[in-house]
C-alpha cells in the first residue's frame, strides 16, 4: 500500500541520515584523537629537548646558536623568496643578528624559568594548578 511505501522510505532517510551523522562523529572523534597524539609528541619532544639543553654542559650556548642560525637563515630565505622585504635594520650585520637572536632565546629562556618556578610553586601548593577543580580524561 501506499502507507507502507511511504513509511519505507521515511525510514529509509532516518537511516541515511542517522549514517552520515554517525560518518560525521566518527571523522570529527579520528581528527581528535589525530590532533591530540600530535600534540603528546610535540609535548615530548620538547620536553626531552628541554631536559638534554638543560642536562648538558654547553647546551643552552648550543641551543642559542641553533636559534641563531635558523634566525639568519630565515632572513636568507625571505630574501629568496620576496622581493620586498622588511629586515632588522643590522640585516647587513650578520654578527649584530646573531646577538639579536640570542638575546631573544635568553630572554624566552628567562621566561620559561620564572614560569616554570611559579607553576612549581603552584603543584607545592597541592592544587596541581587547576584551582579546585581539575579535569581528568
Amino acid at each position: 500500500s501506499a502507507i507502507n511505501v511511504a513509511e519505507g522510505a521515511k525510514q529509509a532517510q532516518i537511516l541515511a541520515s542517522e549514517a552520515d551523522k554517525m560518518q560525521q562523529i566518527n571523522r570529527a572523534m579520528g581528527e581528535a584523537e589525530a590532533i591530540r597524539q600530535t600534540a603528546q609528541a610535540e609535548a615530548t619532544a620538547i620536553e626531552r629537548i628541554a631536559l638534554a639543553i638543560r642536562g648538558t654542559d654547553g647546551g643552552e650556548m648550543a641551543a642559542s646558536l641553533h636559534v641563531a642560525q635558523q634566525y639568519v637563515e630565515a632572513f636568507g630565505n625571505i630574501a629568496k623568496q620576496a622581493n620586498t622585504i622588511v629586515v632588522p635594520a643590522s640585516a647587513n650585520d650578520v654578527a649584530g643578528m646573531v646577538t639579536q637572536a640570542m638575546s631573544v632565546f635568553s630572554t624566552v629562556t628567562a621566561n620559561q624559568k620564572r614560569h616554570h618556578k611559579a607553576n612549581n610553586k603552584l603543584l607545592d601548593e597541592g592544587d596541581g594548578g587547576f584551582g579546585s577543580e581539575q579535569i581528568n580524561h
